[in-house]
């Protein structure tokens, strides 16, 4: 299998055409370049991603297989990979991270076990063909411009967001939904915006889609990702916890998230589902956790089983109920849906300091008073 990635890599690598740093695709998509410049896309190499490098650090590991993803126009691809050469912080195909150029490459999608592999179509032209999904595009002095079907249908986002598997074959990520299909990643992470997708917008298009790849380091995006709904009856407070996403809640193995639900009363609480921790309430509580082969924790690189699985699949909902003491009349019911990037514990662990990271994003929230 090894084998067969290395010379699919190969073929990648050998059909590159002359590079383009996506600083260069200011000049006519201005706005698109100011929302790519603040997204995890142009911040994914280890010299911009703080949580990435302290896990490549942790691993002690010269090999580098991350790097098909998070720094994929590298041009020593598969030596870096391979751990022969190391990441250089100053090439800019590796700084650049998830670039302009490397997205609008892709040509086609291959489906593996362990890991999907995005494929250039580039030729070495001077004019690289770039990829889209207007069915008319612009081309340029700086590149030719096609239609391609893969995105519109996301697929294109599944050369790297479908599914990981590590060096001891288990699987550490997966961001396709419960029936094993892609869902709608474009419609959602890259919502439209009004405006044309150049900046003397030629042909006076009415919308584009923005690239600034919201997820969970967006509160907007948090709020749209999990409904809740409450219920207080016979002395129990009954939650609904509705997943709206087209995947799991937990996608990534470092993320927690959680509902935090109090009781108020004249502002003050007189009763919630944890004190200190959130896995207090396992129920929910939605964070992963790994073991390795001699059932101690490990971090994924080392993962051959779940040690704690605390998901909840796509499109799909459950109901809690806490029995509380007998509630008055007026006391406030109140849920909020929380969101870390990084659970604070691994942050602790790992010495992440970013704010971005460690901080808490406040999603959905929901309350009702007692009658």
């Amino acid at each position: 299998m090894k084998r067969i990635i290395l010379l699919l890599l190969f073929l990648f690598v050998a059909s590159e055409a002359k590079y383009l740093e996506s600083k260069s695709c200011k000049e006519c998509h201005e706005d698109i370049y100011a929302e790519h410049t603040k997204s995890m896309h142009h911040k994914s190499s280890l010299f911009s991603d703080e949580i990435h490098r302290k896990v490549k650090e942790l691993s002690g590991e010269q090999n580098y297989s991350c790097a098909l993803c998070h720094m994929p126009s590298t041009k020593n691809l598969s030596a870096v990979i391979r751990g022969t050469e190391e990441p250089d912080p100053k090439d800019v195909r590796q700084s650049d991270g998830v670039s302009c150029f490397y997205c609008h490459q892709i040509s086609k999608v291959h489906y593996a076990k362990a890991y999907n592999i995005n494929f250039s179509s580039a030729s070495g032209d001077d004019k690289p063909t770039m990829f889209g999904n207007l069915n008319n595009p612009d081309s340029s002095d700086k590149h030719h411009a096609e239609h391609n079907e893969i995105y519109k249908n996301s697929e294109v986002c599944m050369g790297c967001h479908s599914h990981k598997e590590n060096d001891l074959g288990f699987e550490v990520c997966n961001a396709k939904d419960q029936y094993d299909k892609t869902s709608d990643c474009i419609g959602c992470h890259m919502p439209k915006a009004s405006g044309g997708n150049e900046k003397f917008n030629k042909k006076g298009r009415d919308e584009y889609a923005t690239h600034n790849f919201l997820g969970i380091r967006s509160d907007e995006m948090v709020k749209k990702t999990v409904k809740l709904e409450l219920a207080y009856k016979n002395d129990t407070i009954e939650l609904t916890i509705v997943n709206k996403m087209g995947h799991a809640i937990i996608t990534h193995p470092m993320r927690l998230k959680f509902a935090k639900t109090v009781v108020l009363r004249k502002g003050e609480v007189i009763w919630s589902n944890f004190k200190e921790s959130p896995q207090e309430d396992k129920e929910a509580t939605f964070i992963v956790a790994f073991k390795d082969s001699e059932g101690k924790p490990a971090m994924p690189h080392t993962a051959t089983d779940y040690m704690l699985n605390q998901n909840l699949k796509a499109m799909s909902a459950k109901t809690v109920h806490y029995s509380v003491p007998k509630l008055q009349k007026g006391d406030e019911i109140k849920t909020t849906w929380i969101s870390y990037v990084i659970s604070p514990k691994i942050a602790q662990k790992l010495q992440i300091t970013s704010e971005e990271a460690t901080k808490a994003y406040i999603g959905a929230q929901e309350s009702i008073v007692v009658q």
